[in-house]
């Protein structure tokens, strides 16, 4: 009699919807989410239309599509049954978002959401980067990355697309600035995949916008290991290298530490350093390397 009623409790407890489970969480890898995905973070739609679930699913009922640029704010530190689209395998989002005029709350797949974004308080212009899908090749994984800028309508104005190969890298973040690179930029706007550990490296690429085109910069990096080495890439623009408007330098210095005296640890380190420039000439469509020599 025990072990009948013991099944029908069982049986119970797994059909009744009193004990229905709620969506998995899911487990947010800290060296893999490179999306700002805290509650109360905000994102904007990374797509042309994004459409928005009532579960966590895309089987499940179709509630709102949201257009490109919309923002919304997530809901839930957490993410939800994740699900393998465009090469990536990315979670969904309890979001917040306005739809006819109402606040509204339901489920978004990440990969259809912006990275990070920026505004122009002058002009109100969006700067924003998501992954757009991720190569599958097993000797060549990479991220799609595009950068889009949007008028204060929320139009398309321009977008470009660039590799990234992650790392380990553990956090990404831009930033906007008036002009600070070329001659021809109004603003240039920084992305960053950033290593917060030892030997783990930051990537900057950054795209310069002349009011109507986004203008890929040479990419740096920069790399370190503490009393090892270090490794770090910068540009010179036009103004500072005075080689012309179209000439974008390129410098590269590593250092690599001398003997490490145990006895005094707080001493200062000695590096042996050596330097490379590189030399980037606008063609037209982008900036090609054209030179390269070692800096004595």
């Amino acid at each position: 009699m025990y072990q009948i009623v013991t099944a029908i409790l069982v049986l119970i407890t797994f059909t009744s919807p009193l004990f229905a489970q709620e969506p998995a969480a899911y487990a947010q890898d800290d060296n893999f989410n490179l999306y700002h995905t805290f509650k109360d973070s905000t994102a904007r739609v990374f797509v042309n239309m994004a459409y928005i679930r009532t579960e966590p699913s895309s089987k499940s009922q179709l509630q709102d599509s949201l257009a490109l640029g919309t923002p919304v704010t997530f809901l839930d530190d957490e993410g939800y049954h994740a699900t393998f689209i465009r090469g990536m395998e990315l979670p969904w989002h309890r979001i917040q978002y306005q739809a006819g005029g109402k606040s509204r709350t339901g489920y978004i797949w990440l990969g259809l959401l912006s990275i990070d974004q920026q505004v122009d308080p002058k002009t109100e212009q969006l700067f924003m980067y998501g992954f757009a899908w991720k190569s599958t090749d097993p000797n060549d994984a990479y991220y799609w990355v595009e950068a889009k800028t949007l008028d204060k309508n929320l139009q398309l104005l321009d977008s470009k697309g660039f590799p990234f190969y992650h790392a380990e890298q553990s956090y990404s973040m831009s930033e906007l600035q008036q002009g600070n690179s070329i001659a021809t930029a109004k603003q240039t706007y920084s992305i960053r995949f950033l290593g917060e550990a030892c030997g783990i490296s930051s990537i900057h690429q950054a795209l310069a916008f002349d009011g109507k085109h986004l203008i890929l910069l040479p990419r740096t990096s920069s790399v370190s290991d503490a009393g090892v080495y270090y490794y770090d890439e910068a540009l010179k623009f036009p103004k500072k290298n005075q080689l012309g408007k179209d000439i974008v330098l390129k410098t590269i210095e590593t250092g690599e530490a001398e003997d490490y005296d145990m006895d005094n640890p707080t001493e200062d380190l000695k590096y042996k350093i050596s330097k490379v420039e590189e030399t980037y000439q606008w063609d037209g469509q982008l900036f090609r390397k054209i030179a390269e020599k070692k800096i004595k």
